[in-house]
């Protein structure tokens, strides 16, 4: 490990690093990176996980170029403090605890960028993580302008799946209350899927008062959908009707589900979750295209919406609202030499909540 020493940065770090030529991950040692004028030099504490990251290694027909060219540092979900501001950063200084959302090369100014910098009117944004050197690495250097401040009685160590996973699930949590009319005790909401990403949605929609059923194949995320205040967790794999369990439970059926699967056939079950004119919020991203009845939306059985990471002012309000309301990710971290491990459990969705790296 390169530490600081007598306050001067290192020049060489260790980073996990995918190898597209042959799809591997080793870990290597880089440059730490310098900083250009907008960008904020950040001596990573945490990175974790996300089943995006697994795309990497598989096809899509999602239009989505990942892992092409040299090898990079995988990561798109960290935290960590200020070592350096750039010239061009405002209202950051060194000491100060950030975490930020993972695209670069965008303007932030115009009009796609105000819903999502991915689609920059330049055409040149790209994924830390995913094209570009990511966070499972001891510094990284960031745009000053994803980045926000980490309250000081925030525990760090704990906060990295904040910054993917749980904007993403705060955020489809809020689009999706918009949605809704009725009083918080006495709607329902489904939520597909109650792994790294589930489990902060559960907490959401319970911080807001509504009422949950968690549904998951895995048992390891049922318990964690029921750890995290579910008034009902499911397991389709049971041998029981869950949806009917699901009737029976709500009356005619949630008034929204929120699914944050990469499931095509959880996708293709979520309707016969819904009551009239209920929610389908597309949160997940399956690596195979989605089809939905025509009829169903065009009758207004079923509304789809979308709801994703979003933007800087967006993530703002997820922390604010995780620091007032005690949301608690829960993350089981390894250490940066045990990452390929730490792999091989995600694939295997054999356990709970996100999996991460912590940092000395």
């Amino acid at each position: 490990m390169n530490g600081e020493t007598n306050g001067h940065l290192p020049t060489k770090q260790r980073a996990a690093q995918f190898h597209p030529k042959d799809k591997s991950v080793h870990v290597n040692e880089i440059p730490v990176p310098s900083i250009k004028p907008d960008e904020i030099l950040v001596k990573v504490r945490a990175a974790s996980l996300c089943h995006s990251d697994l795309m990497l290694f598989e096809p899509n027909d999602q239009g989505l170029v990942l892992g092409d060219g040299e090898p990079f540092t995988m990561g798109h979900e960290a935290c960590g403090t200020v070592v350096q501001v750039g010239d061009e950063v405002k209202g950051f200084k060194k000491g100060d605890k950030l975490g930020w959302l993972p695209i670069v090369d965008c303007c932030f100014d115009c009009e796609e960028c105000q819903i999502h910098n991915l689609y920059c009117e330049r055409g040149e944004s790209k994924v830390q993580g995913m094209t570009v050197d990511g966070y499972f690495q001891e510094y990284c250097a960031i745009k000053w302008r994803n980045a926000v401040r980490i309250p000081d009685d925030m525990d760090l160590d704990a906060c990295a799946p904040l910054f993917c996973a749980g904007c993403t699930a705060f955020n489809a949590v809020t689009d999706t209350l918009a949605e809704l009319p009725g009083k918080p005790d006495s709607t329902w909401v489904a939520v597909i899927g109650c792994g790294g990403l589930g489990h902060l949605a559960i907490q959401y929609l319970k911080a807001y008062d509504y009422r949950v059923i968690g549904i998951d194949l895995s048992p390891d995320a049922i318990a964690e959908a029921k750890a995290s205040g579910a008034d009902h967790a499911l397991n389709p794999k049971s041998g029981s009707d869950y949806i009917q369990q699901v009737r029976k439970i709500t009356g005619k059926g949630c008034h929204a589900a929120i699914n944050v699967t990469n499931s095509v056939p959880a996708y293709s079950s979520t309707p016969q979750l819904l009551r009239m004119n209920g929610v389908l919020m597309v949160t997940g991203i399956p690596q195979k295209p989605l089809q939905f009845q025509a009829m169903d939306i065009s009758m207004n059985r079923i509304r789809v919406r979308g709801s994703n990471n979003g933007t800087t002012p967006r993530l703002e309000k997820c922390v604010k609202f995780s620091h007032e309301h005690g949301i608690k990710p829960h993350v089981t971290q390894f250490k940066l030499d045990d990452f390929e491990e730490t792999l091989k459990l995600m694939e295997s969705g054999r356990h709970k909540g996100r999996l991460g790296v912590l940092f000395d």
